[in-house]
């Protein structure tokens, strides 16, 4: 079987039962409904029998004379991520409580666990995010009776008040204990940190405030809709009869009748563009605390799993791993350390690093990870090591197929997945032919710093980092030059890792995008990176994939960022290709005919992603005469038209080096890294100063406005935004992310996830607080169904209100800048990160060292402060905009 990692999920969430049968099972009834489907045989081999019943069910049978026992699971494509307008509702995680063992129209709840104790039965269930597995396990003498009664259960359900009841304290006491459980809050918060839009973000238990609207109409209503023939595979392995077996699951289910399958669209989770960062406090929490290092990965039938598979292998599965050895064995960093690459095949997955350590060791754990996947991706993995994997792989798998119950569990929950009751067994063989270039190409492509999620779940905040002893450490202060022409270099040593960090940030972007022109800028900065005066697309792109490393150029809403990040060996050569980038680009015609073709279908995505959607829009409306009211990526009639020529003007005018700021971080030599940057920067022209004006957001104080726009896709996306502050604006600025942090924080709590999401009302919802070098905005959003869109709005102007007022208590302050400022710890752990600060405080006039002093900026605001704020920005008249698929149902008055 694929090596599915053992994760909180897939422990049993509910009893600890189990089951045996091979008596006579009771006769289907008298009059059998008439099918008009014809069965399909699927497999047909005399020990093996896989086949989808006219009733539109799977049935899979093996049998395994070893011992004489039998195992019959039934899965039902009913988890959480189905659970459509009750996500978060642990919907199917309740229900499995109810079916298993429960009362039937045949069957009293006792009469069950009677039968299952006279046939020595071990019976269980479980759930996960995309199916429900009932089991029982028995001596092979009574298969049948085991059969019986998991066909009683899913077919002949009562659901009686008094057990829905009951079940329901059942699963609030867990939730309360599950609250105080770091291993379960680490996995739920890591998911809502990986999946943003997914519905894999929502733990499998639920949410309490959300569980505690489910009532037993709601239990028969899923019912219905989820468990469905089509939805259901039915496995038993063991020591039976395999064509035997097969007539009586036929009699068990002939009178579970199709019932229309509701469909459920997922929708597609964006790609991660940016690392993300989270540090949770549990006070409660004993021991170590946990670090969450994960990259997203690929889906279980992606043709990379193999290789990714065995990068898992090689970095922490094991003793002999090398992230064991080097953290837990050599540096002593961690209590515990793995690794593992989990591939759902409902969406793109994650490849996580976990850990149990100290937290003051979380910097340098963090740091000698990223050394070991460094290591791994410069000089891959030798012959002995990749075989020794590989063979521990395959004696896993066959290890794993030794009982009934794991062969029942490989056939069915493969099928599930893949169609493929074999898909283990071919997983294992494509494994073998996993070469070593294969996994140094898988660990390049899929583990990058960029797209980087961390969670740190901690006792306590996490303390600052010392001050470190530059000339002991070799770590130096940050050294700043500036050329003749302008332009600030910045550099620092840190020799912790081989690597070294070039980023060049340069005043730009949406700021000197012409009107008519939207998204040139975006076209300039990516087409530099397609050919310069030595080098073509294809050579760069061969260079920095050879040397392992990475490099960028981006337009963002204020700058142009080039960076690239490679091995100290490889810097010279790294910042001379990097340097003819930004100053002596081409700009082919062929490349951009191709770069348009990229920037359409990233537009594409954007009108798929209902956030990216909602925020597009939002900005149209808001801003009037703003640069901020286009997105980077620009506008596709825009796009269309724009020439080489026109790309090649606006570089002549952006790239100055009066407004760039130059970073080199890392393992280098400070003279030899001045000397460097000056010979390939020197003639970089002057250019002028970037003059901004200060326009006014749309509409004046005075004017509220609705702006709603229709759409085909379901749902409703509510922006309400209020003007914000530019980034320079210090006085205002620390205590407004304390303000959008109590109000609508990124993770699973604030005012708005708390009313809006305990109510059932919304999918998602958060502050967005937006700064640039002009000003910005700050605005709740949420998404929701179109028919609650109304009472949605209706409620998020009220909460906003109530924030206007200063309802904040000193408690919910002070939680809130602990939260910010354990976020910005970890946010900079690595080089890049501390490059990118550097950079940027520089490049916005407030000296290359502001960021050092955020927490004690933070720590600064107090409760008047917090009231102040929102009451200006949050006290004057809103700006609305809705895309909605019903907008008939809005108000039509408010519509101006």
């Amino acid at each position: 079987m694929k090596l599915y990692t053992p994760l909180l999920w897939l422990l049993p969430l509910a009893l600890s039962l189990q089951l045996t049968a091979a008596d006579s099972p009771p006769k289907a009834p008298a009059n059998p409904t008439p099918w008009t489907a014809q069965e399909i045989r699927l497999v047909d081999k005399p020990n093996e029998i896989v086949t989808r019943l006219q009733n539109g069910m799977v049935a899979i049978v093996k049998e395994d004379h070893t011992t004489p026992v039998a195992a019959v699971r039934l899965y039902v494509r009913a988890g959480s991520i189905y659970e459509d307008t009750h996500l978060g509702a642990g919907l199917s995680h309740m229900f499995e409580h109810l079916l298993v063992g429960g009362e039937t129209s045949r069957r009293t709840e006792q009469q069950s666990a009677d039968l299952i104790q006279q046939i020595g039965a071990r019976y269980n269930a479980y759930t996960t995010t995309d199916h429900t597995c009932y089991f029982l396990t028995a001596p092979a003498q009574h298969v049948g009776t085991a059969l019986n009664l998991i066909a009683d259960w899913v077919t002949r359900p009562t659901f009686p008040q008094a057990a829905f009841d009951r079940e329901w304290g059942v699963v609030q006491r867990e939730l309360e204990m599950n609250a105080s459980d770091p291993q379960r809050q680490g996995y739920y918060l890591f998911n809502e940190l990986r999946y943003r839009v997914h519905p894999a973000r929502y733990p499998i238990i639920g949410y309490q405030a959300v569980v505690q609207q489910v009532t037993r109409q709601t239990i028969l209503d899923y019912y219905q809709q989820m468990y469905v023939p089509e939805n259901c595979v039915v496995a038993i392995a063991g020591d039976i009869n395999a064509a035997q077996m097969l007539d009586a699951i036929r009699r068990e289910f002939a009178d579970f009748a199709p019932r229309p399958k509701k469909m459920i669209t997922l929708p597609k989770e964006p790609p991660v563009m940016a690392p993300r960062d989270s540090v949770k406090v549990m006070p409660s929490m004993q021991g170590p605390a946990q670090l969450k290092v994960g990259f997203p990965s690929i889906k279980l039938q992606h043709d990379d799993l193999y290789a990714l598979d065995v990068v898992a292998a090689i970095l922490g599965q094991g003793q002999s791993s090398r992230l064991y050895r080097q953290l837990r064995q050599e540096q002593q960093l961690v209590v515990n350390i793995g690794a593992y690459n989990a591939t759902p095949s409902y969406a793109d997955g994650t490849f996580v690093i976990h850990g149990q350590l100290l937290p003051e060791n979380i910097p340098a754990a963090r740091q000698a990870v990223w050394n070991e996947i460094r290591k791994l991706q410069k000089k891959g993995v030798d012959q002995n090591e990749l075989s020794r994997v590989k063979k521990q792989l395959q004696v896993d798998h066959v290890r794993q197929q030794q009982t009934a119950e794991q062969q029942a569990a490989a056939l069915a929950r493969d099928f599930i997945s893949t169609g493929d009751p074999h898909f283990s067994k071919h997983y294992v063989e494509k494994m073998q032919a996993v070469n070593a270039d294969q996994v140094q190409a898988a660990a390049q492509r899929y583990l990058q710093p960029d797209r980087q999620i961390t969670l740190a779940l901690t006792p306590t905040p996490l303390p600052q980092p010392p001050a470190k002893a530059a000339n002991n450490t070799g770590e130096s202060e940050i050294k700043k030059i500036t050329l003749d022409n302008g332009l600030r270099v910045l550099l620092k040593r840190n020799d912790a890792v081989p690597l070294v960090t070039i980023q060049l940030y340069l005043k730009g972007g949406l700021l000197v995008e012409p009107d008519q022109n939207s998204g040139l800028a975006n076209l300039m900065a990516k087409l530099s990176t397609k050919g310069t005066r030595h080098y073509n697309a294809q050579q760069i792109i061969d260079y920095f994939e050879t040397v392992g490393g990475q490099f960028d150029a981006i337009s963002g809403n204020n700058t142009f960022v080039y960076s690239a990040e490679v091995l100290a060996d490889d810097f010279p050569k790294s910042l001379e290709i990097l340097a003819e980038i930004v100053q002596q680009p081409t700009f082919p015609q062929d490349e951009l005919d191709k770069l348009k073709q990229e920037v359409a279908a990233a537009l594409d995505q954007v009108e798929n992603s209902w956030s990216a959607q909602a925020r597009r829009y939002f900005r149209s409306q808001f801003f009037r005469k703003s640069p901020y009211q286009n997105i980077t990526l620009g506008k596709p009639d825009n796009i269309k038209a724009i020439t080489t020529e026109q790309i090649t003007q606006l570089h002549k005018q952006a790239i100055a080096a009066s407004r760039t700021v130059l970073a080199i971080f890392g393992d280098i030599d400070l003279p030899a890294a001045e000397a460097a940057a000056r010979e390939r920067f020197c003639q970089m022209p002057k250019g002028q100063t970037l003059t901004l004006t200060q326009p006014q957001p749309w509409p004046p104080a005075d004017q509220p406005r609705l702006a709603v726009m229709k759409t085909d896709k379901p749902g409703a996306s509510i922006y309400i935004g209020f003007p914000g502050i530019n980034l320079t604006n210090i006085q205002d600025r620390y205590a407004l992310e304390v303000v959008s942090e109590i109000i609508g924080s990124s993770t699973s709590t604030g005012w708005l996830f708390e009313t809006l999401r305990g109510q059932r009302l919304v999918y998602s919802t958060w502050m967005d607080n937006f700064m640039g070098l002009l000003p910005g905005y700050i605005a709740a959003t949420a998404q929701c169904e179109p028919e609650k869109a109304p009472e949605v709005q209706a409620l998020m102007t009220e909460l906003l209100k109530q924030a206007a007022q200063g309802r904040f208590t000193p408690e919910q302050v002070q939680r809130a800048k602990s939260k910010r400022i354990n976020a910005e710890i970890l946010r900079k752990q690595t080089i890049a990160d501390a490059a990118a600060d550097a950079a940027l405080d520089e490049l916005y006039g407030f000296g290359f060292d502001w960021s050092k002093d955020y927490a004690d900026r933070v720590m600064a605001v107090n409760l008047d402060k917090v009231r102040q704020v929102a009451k200006q920005y949050l006290g004057s008249v809103p700006t609305t905009t809705i895309i909605t698929s019903k907008p008939e149902l809005l108000k039509k008055t408010d519509q101006k």
